[in-house]
C-alpha cells in the first residue's frame, strides 16, 4: 500500500496547488487504492485517509468521488457511512445506488437526517416496506411524490391510506396519488370529495359566491369523477354539464385541450357532453366510439374535427381507461387506431361523420 499512498499524497499536493486542473488525477489515485488488494488493516487505514481527503475537497470533486464509489460492493463501512450522511450533493449517488446499504442502514439514515436525504431514498430502487413506511411517516410532500413515482416498488393499501391526508392538502401529492397504479378506487373517490370540501370553502371565502351554486357545481364534478372511477352505468351528462357545455360552445371555447383535460381529470360524462356538442353526435354514439375495439369511430370524428394526431392518441387512450377500464389497450390496437387516423383525409372524415350524424 505504501507506493499507492505516496502517489495519493503527491496527487493531494497537486490538487491543493490547482484544484480545477488536478482533480481528475486525485480521483484516479483514489481509484487505484480502491482497486488494490489490501489487508483489513490497510483497508481501514485507506478509508480513514480517504475520509480526510473528502472533507477537504471541493463540492464537485466530492460529488464525483461519490458517483464513482456508489456502485462498489467493497467499500469500507466507515467510508460508506461517511458518504451516506454527507451533504445531499455528495450523499445522493450513494443513497440511490449503493448495493451495500442494507434496510437497517436506510432506516437509521432516515431517522438521522433531513428531508433531502429522505427524498433521495424515496427514489432508490426496490426499497422494502419498512423503509417506505418510515419515509411516509415523515409527512414530507416531495418524499411522498417520489415514492408514488418510484416504479420499482408497490405501495401497499395501508400505507397509501397514510399518504391520503397529505393528498388532501397538497395538489402536487394529490395528482400523483390519484394516478397511482394500484390505488383503490374508493380511496381515490374519498380524497376527491375531501378536496372538494376545502375548495368550496376557499371559493366561498375568497369570492363571496353563493354556497348553493358552489355546492351544485362541485357535487356535479365529484359525482362525475366518482361514477367514472367506480364504473357506473350512468353515461348521461347531467343538466348542469349540458348547460356548461352550451356556454362553452356559444363562446367557441371547446377545443382539443379541453377534451383531453376532461379525460385526464376522469370526468367521463363531461367529456361525452363536450365531444357530443363538438361533433354533433349523440351521447350513445360517443359512448360506443369510446368502447369500440380499434378506435375507428374516434379516429373519424377526431380527424373530421381537425384534432391533432397527438391529441387523438391521448383521447383514444384516456377514453379507454374510462369506457373499458378492465381491458388494457394493447400495442396492436393502438397501431390500428393510428393507421386508421393517418389513412383518412379531412374531406373523407367529414363525409363519414356527416353520414353518422344523419343516421
Amino acid at each position: 500500500v505504501d507506493p499507492l499512498l505516496l502517489s495519493l499524497h503527491q496527487s493531494v499536493n497537486l490538487y491543493r496547488d490547482d484544484k480545477e486542473k488536478n482533480s481528475k488525477q486525485l480521483i484516479q489515485s483514489i481509484a487505484q487504492i480502491l482497486e488494490a488488494e489490501l489487508t483489513d488493516a490497510e483497508r481501514t487505514l485507506s478509508a480513514d485517509i480517504l475520509i480526510g481527503l473528502i472533507q477537504q475537497a471541493e463540492d464537485d470533486v466530492r460529488r464525483s468521488l461519490s458517483e464513482k464509489l456508489a456502485p462498489r460492493k467493497d467499500l469500507h463501512p466507515s467510508l460508506l457511512h461517511y458518504l451516506a450522511y454527507d451533504d445531499i450533493t455528495v450523499a445522493e449517488p450513494v443513497l440511490l445506488h449503493s448495493p451495500m446499504l442494507a434496510e437497517m442502514d436506510l432506516l437509521y439514515i432516515i431517522e438521522s437526517t433531513a428531508k433531502d436525504h429522505w427524498q433521495a431514498i424515496a427514489r432508490r430502487a426496490n426499497i422494502g416496506d419498512r423503509v417506505v413506511l418510515s419515509l411516509v411517516s415523515k409527512r414530507d410532500d416531495i418524499t411522498a411524490i417520489n415514492l408514488l413515482k418510484n416504479g420499482t416498488i408497490e405501495i401497499k393499501e395501508p400505507v397509501l391510506r397514510k399518504i391520503a391526508p397529505m393528498a388532501s392538502h397538497s395538489p402536487e401529492v394529490a395528482e400523483e396519488f390519484l394516478n397511482y397504479k394500484t390505488l383503490p378506487r374508493q380511496l381515490a373517490v374519498n380524497i376527491y370529495w375531501h378536496v372538494s370540501t376545502a375548495l368550496r370553502q376557499s371559493i366561498s371565502k375568497k369570492f363571496g359566491a353563493n354556497d348553493t351554486e358552489i355546492d351544485k357545481a362541485l357535487e356535479d364534478c365529484i359525482q362525475d369523477f366518482s361514477d367514472t372511477l367506480l364504473g357506473s352505468d350512468n353515461i348521461q351528462p347531467s343538466s348542469l354539464m349540458r348547460e356548461v357545455v352550451e356556454m362553452y360552445a356559444a363562446e367557441n371555447k371547446i377545443n382539443d385541450a379541453m377534451l383531453v383535460n376532461s379525460l385526464r381529470r376522469r370526468q367521463g360524462r363531461f367529456f361525452m357532453a363536450l365531444f357530443s356538442k363538438y361533433t354533433n353526435l349523440s351521447y350513445d354514439l360517443v359512448w360506443s366510439m369510446m368502447r369500440q375495439v380499434g378506435g375507428q369511430g374516434l379516429a373519424v370524428a377526431c380527424r373530421a374535427m381537425n384534432i391533432s394526431k397527438e391529441n387523438f392518441v391521448s383521447i383514444f387512450l384516456l377514453s379507454r381507461t374510462i369506457a373499458r377500464s378492465t381491458q388494457a389497450v394493447n400495442a396492436d390496437e393502438l397501431r390500428m387506431a393510428m393507421r386508421y387516423y393517418d389513412g383518412l383525409t379531412l374531406k373523407m372524415a367529414k363525409e363519414i361523420l356527416q353520414d353518422s350524424i344523419a343516421k
